[in-house]
């Protein structure tokens, strides 16, 4: 079988995890497919998530390949240096502090090459700290497979997402530094270049990705990356107009515009807020920031288009934010 041929690499950037990272490389010793090969990728995080990994894989025997940073760099350029030390045919990308289904690599395989695809991709369960299942992310899977166009366009509504982790990518769809460096939430931008280039994408139903949610991570706090969120916008118009997408998915592209980036902005502000966590002058730069983009006349084209929620969101942030804020603190 083709599978018995395809290598597949694993990408982990270790990065502050020391809780965690024993769970998640067990996680991929534990798969029914086993990975040819483990790149670890050292983020110098300050403590000892790194010896914790490296420790874990030597007392069981397992060879791996490391790459250390200087200095910290983040998790784009992190997964960019593990990709650039991969010699497999497919290469998985896992966050340091989740865990995998054990059927992971072995379904994903199996979905990429039964499709001939470019990448596969799974659902995803959102469990806490104490590994109790949240939610699973996204909506059930409607076609097993997609082409990359499709996937992009659904990545813009919504209805699928772009956690790299969930995905098996083939080697040469990646190209040399696929994930954006420098800033934070760099999968979404990246992943819509990506499935942009694609034929066809594997999609699988179950939700074999276990996403950590952790208060207070990046991508859940108020902080200086939180405005990176707009640039992922900026990124992410520029490559849909790159292939002449942008009238034809017009309607979709506001619709993102309010849900992913200016909705996402407010609400990470309004509940630093409420908790009292917010840096001095951070919340009125966001808020500020956010109104400055929103236009009442946004309001009637993404209601037409069945983005009724955002158009609240819109109408009530530019008029009455303060309104706005207190239906948030007690949903």
């Amino acid at each position: 079988m083709e599978s018995d041929r395809l290598r597949v690499s694993v990408v982990v950037p270790v990065y502050r995890s020391l809780p965690y990272v024993e769970k998640c490389l067990g996680s991929v010793l534990r798969q029914t497919r086993p990975v040819d090969q483990i790149v670890l990728v050292d983020d110098r995080g300050g403590d000892e998530s790194m010896d914790a990994a490296t420790g874990f894989l030597d007392e069981r025997g397992v060879a791996y390949t490391t790459v250390v940073h200087p200095r910290n760099l983040g998790l784009g350029r992190a997964r960019n240096s593990g990709l650039r030390s991969a010699t497999g045919d497919l290469v998985w990308f896992l966050d340091s502090d989740d865990e995998a289904e054990p059927q992971f690599v072995e379904t994903l395989v199996a979905a990429l090459e039964d499709a001939d695809a470019d990448f596969a991709c799974c659902r995803t369960l959102r469990v806490d700290e104490h590994d109790r299942p949240l939610q699973i992310d996204e909506e059930p899977v409607r076609e097993s497979v997609v082409s990359g166009v499709d996937f992009a366009h659904e990545l813009i509504r919504g209805r699928v997402k772009s956690y790299a982790c969930t995905k098996l990518f083939r080697r040469e769809i990646l190209g040399d530094r696929p994930w954006d460096e420098g800033q934070a939430y760099e999968d979404f931008a990246s992943v819509l270049r990506i499935a942009l280039d694609a034929k066809r994408v594997a999609m699988v139903d179950d939700p074999l990705y276990r996403y950590l949610f952790r208060e207070g991570s990046i991508s859940n706090a108020l902080g200086e990356s939180t405005f990176d969120l707009f640039k992922v916008g900026r990124d992410a118009r520029a490559a849909v107009r790159r292939h002449g997408l942008d009238r034809e998915w017009l309607d979709d592209m506001r619709g993102f515009h309010y849900r992913q980036v200016l909705t996402s902005v407010a609400h990470l502000a309004m509940r630093a807020r409420h908790a009292s966590t917010d840096r001095p002058g951070l919340y009125d730069t966001a808020i500020r920031k956010v109104r400055s983009e929103i236009s009442l006349s946004d309001t009637v084209p993404l209601v037409r288009s069945g983005y009724r929620r955002e158009a609240v969101f819109a109408v009530l942030v530019k008029t009455a934010p303060w309104l706005y804020s207190a239906i948030l603190r007690h949903r």
